[in-house]
């Protein structure tokens, strides 16, 4: 399932964007910490910027004892 939420940027005086805060529901809670956050830090531009979010799938590997799935790519011998 993939919904919308938004996450606040931030761009300092050398042109980079910095993620500051994300996983915001509505865009006026994000702009409410955009705000907030350039009264914190001046210098730096904060806008708001929605992205899709999408559950992570529980992943499942072959061999039961599997934690990263080394298991599965290189099977021990018996």
């Amino acid at each position: 399932m993939m919904r919308t939420l938004y996450r606040v940027m931030g761009v300092d005086a050398h042109g980079r964007h910095e993620e500051q805060a994300s996983c915001y529901t509505t865009h006026e809670e994000a702009l409410a910490e955009a705000d907030e956050c350039e009264q914190m830090f001046k210098g730096v531009d904060f806008y708001v910027e929605p992205y899709e979010y999408k559950e992570p799938k529980e992943r499942t590997y072959a061999h039961p004892n599997s934690i990263d799935g080394w298991e599965d790519m290189y099977p021990q011998e018996d």
